[in-house]
């Protein structure tokens, strides 16, 4: 089967005929094998035959790409996008939008979804995001029942359970299509100056080798550090274009400049297009800011970076650069891994951990293969690679990673009950449907059709384990048992040996001190007799020994996730808890929504400190600018070492007001309120120069862009959930003083 000149591949061809029989259908691939190409095809048919279509996707950095790319293949008239920042055309036939959007028209139960036939989710397996995966699963959940889904995901490892929830919950046939095979393969290695490209095993091997003839000196590093600078030199002849992720902003750009201080990877004429671009998209030279300069100063040498700290005007340029081949080496924090169309020959890691906002953690299997996905060109590669970049000296603390596609966590449900869900699921569902909603639930589906599966199969894997043990003996895994006892009397030895090298200096060092430990320790583990098993008996233990491993692992596993789902929430008694509380704070009227709980139901960000502003008439005695100063407190996420002016723009006593029956009555995490950001959007509202508003605080330009835009979509809301039209004017005038310059959407 043909699409546009394209032979379709099996998996392709198979998701195309389910969607022409009519059938939801979940599509689970590997990044790179084309997955996209069953949306277009969706895409198309449904126009020709004058139905319409929703694409939601979870970034709007991936909905404005489809936005384009649906634009030119169909026309203007024909795609509309509705995202926080715009609405374009929101009548169109083909409405692009982020997931956040469309479950809103959902839970408002918006008339204009009676006109959708299908829905494309794009990143499906977001549902499993700890932040928002609650935003995906109401969406599923709540959507009209006419509408199809079509879901399109990386390599999911639970996707059949995906697809018989959805299955079960819809009323309707979910077509499961998986491909587990990439279209250009993947050759993944690990990287150090010593030792080159290499696999998980020889480095290892390398690093006990050299640990074991070094002298201890804890003055001096053992190994010679290994840079960013060292893989791009070892892969720049043969691997280029690449990406190269960094879990650090700063690190992005602090790598770039480096790294365009060495090389250049343009001839003059494409050197001197990177200059046109910039000029024509961000005026002339003088009229750069200092974070523009330095950017321009590492494009013109085909270097690139990417994170959410740059100005979305910079972003945009830096990602047209990128296509149109000019960038080579591109810096990037892991969004640029989402849904975005960026494949390149190489991909690089700086590193296999990162902080994730709460800790530092390694990366999970399915980060590392999403990010790993990029790498190789379908047509243009005949293999892609993976390097990831590892500090010898570190590798107790950071051992390196070894990633396994067959070890991908599974998706397990996020969902939260907000207050917001509480109020709309009162406003348009009957108790008996309420309940029905939460036994729907991927949560409530895990607890109960999942957890059964996983109890039968544990079940089957300790009658395994125990058939296993029976090949054995009950010495099997003890030192009396010479398969295990043989190596370790080996690796006793040596260590022996190697403390036996030490003189009376070393043997003070703390290094000499617990390797003596370890030597007592193992000394005395193995001080016990050998069994004598006879050569049968020991052939019948080694033969059964990697099956045991394989079965250990798989119970182990098991077990882990049975516990997980055995903790299940009871939605039930926190939905009955949080409807007494809104009852208390006059949202409810027994079953019926009060004057606030119909704003508050239109309210998505913060609803109860936002409802109970606008009730107590604060707003009348605050001019626009303190207005969206205030606004913008409601909203904004603190950052780490994050810091700002100080500011007496707000008067502590009406906010606390306003928040304290909120706090009384639901607790102090219900409410969230940072007055330290005030200064800032106030000056912004007021039309001071984006140049100045950087001075008032040490936030990258593009989180101040973000804090803005984060702000209007707020106003946004409250705009429209407002009924009083001399409100509702006041609100739009604010955002117009918010939505200017650098804060404006940058034309998509």
């Amino acid at each position: 089967m043909e699409f546009h000149g394209f032979t379709l591949d099996k998996f392709q061809a198979e998701a195309v005929a389910a969607l022409e029989r009519g059938e939801s259908v979940i599509v689970s691939a590997p990044t790179g094998t084309g997955k996209t190409l069953v949306a277009d095809y969706l895409a198309e048919k449904m126009l020709g035959s004058g139905r319409r279509v929703i694409y939601t996707a979870p970034i709007k950095a991936l909905s404005n790409q489809k936005f384009k790319d649906f634009t030119a293949q169909f026309g203007s008239e024909q795609v509309g996008i509705m995202t926080g920042d715009v609405v374009m055309n929101p009548e169109a036939p083909l409405l692009l939008m982020t997931t956040e959007v469309f479950r809103n028209q959902v839970l408002e139960d918006d008339p204009k979804l009676r006109e959708i036939a299908w829905v494309i989710f794009d990143e499906i397996h977001w549902l499993s995001d700890e932040e928002r995966g609650t935003v995906w699963e109401e969406a599923i959940i709540l959507a009209p029942a006419h509408i199809r889904f079509l879901g399109l995901s990386a390599t999911i490892a639970n996707a059949s359970e995906l697809a018989r929830w959805i299955e079960e919950i819809r009323s309707g046939p979910v077509a499961l299509i998986e491909e587990h095979q990439r279209v250009v393969p993947l050759s993944y290695y690990y990287y150090t100056r010593e030792t080159g490209f290499t696999d998980l095993r020889r480095l290892e091997a390398h690093y006990r080798t050299r640990r074991r003839e070094a002298p201890i000196d804890g003055r001096t590093q053992l190994f010679p550090p290994s840079t960013h600078i060292d893989l791009i030199t070892a892969i720049e002849r043969n691997y280029l274009p690449c990406l190269y992720f960094v879990f650090s902003r700063k690190g992005c750009g602090e790598k770039a400049l480096a790294l365009s201080e060495r090389r250049t990877y343009l001839q003059p004429d494409e050197s001197a297009d990177v200059c046109d671009m910039f000029r024509h998209r961000l005026g002339p030279e003088s009229e750069w800011s200092a974070s523009t300069r330095a950017l321009y100063r590492v494009c013109e040498r085909g270097i690139g970076y990417h994170h959410a700290g740059l100005l979305p005007l910079q972003k945009a340029l830096v990602e047209d650069l990128f296509f149109a081949r000019l960038i080579h080496v591109m810096y990037c924090t892991e969004t640029f891994s989402v849904g975005i169309n960026y494949p390149v020959r190489a991909v690089c890691f700086d590193a296999l951990y990162k902080y994730d906002g709460r800790r530092f953690r390694p990366l999970a299997n399915h980060e590392f293969f999403q990010m790993s996905g990029r790498a190789g060109r379908r047509g243009l590669d005949a293999r892609g690679f993976s390097f990831a970049l590892v500090d010898l000296n570190r590798m107790d603390r950071e051992p390196p990673l070894e990633f396994d596609i067959k070890w991908l966590e599974p998706l397990f449900s996020r969902f939260r009950l907000s207050y917001n869900t509480v109020l709309n699921l009162v406003a348009t569902l009957n108790p008996e449907q309420i309940k029905t909603f939460f036994q729907k639930s991927f949560a409530a589906y895990a607890g109960t059709v999942i957890f059964r599966d996983l109890l039968q199969e544990k079940a089957r894997l300790e009658e395994e384990r125990d058939r296993l043990n029976r090949i054995g003996c009950e010495l099997a895994k003890t030192y009396r048992c010479p398969l295990p006892r043989r190596p370790k009397l080996k690796e006793l030895a040596r260590m022996k040996k190697t403390y036996g090298k030490y003189n009376a200096r070393q043997r003070r060092k703390i290094n000499a001190r617990e390797l003596k430990r370890r030597i007592g320790k193992w000394e005395a583990e193995l001080a016990v007799a050998p069994s004598d098993c006879g050569p049968e008996r020991e052939e019948r233990c080694r033969a059964a020994r990697p099956q045991q491993r394989e079965n250990e692992s798989a119970l182990a596993a098991v077990t882990k996730k049975t516990a997980f789902l055995a903790d299940g929430h009871d939605f039930p008694a926190e939905f009955a808890r949080k409807k007494k509380e809104l009852q208390k704070l006059g949202y409810l009227e027994g079953d019926v929504l009060a004057p606030r709980g119909r704003l508050a139901r239109s309210i998505y960000v913060q609803e109860l400190f936002v409802t109970e502003f606008l009730f107590s008439g604060l707003a009348d005695d605050l001019d626009d600018p303190t207005l969206c100063g205030l606004i913008a407190c409601i909203d904004y996420e603190q950052k780490r070492n994050d810091n700002f002016l100080r500011t007496d723009l707000l008067e502590a006593g009406p906010i606390k007001q306003i928040m304290f029956p909120i706090e009384q009555v639901c607790g102090f995490d219900a409410v969230r309120f940072d007055h330290r950001v005030a200064n800032v959007a106030h000056a912004w509202s007021s039309g001071t120069p984006f140049t100045e508003v950087q001075k008032m605080c040490n936030l990258d330009e593009g989180d101040i862009i973000s804090l803005f835009r984060r702000t209007i979509d707020l106003l946004r809301q409250m705009k429209e959930a407002v009924t009083d039209p001399r409100l509702a004017e006041r609100l739009r005038a604010c955002i117009r003083s918010m939505d200017r310059d650098e804060a404006e959407v940058v034309e998509i």
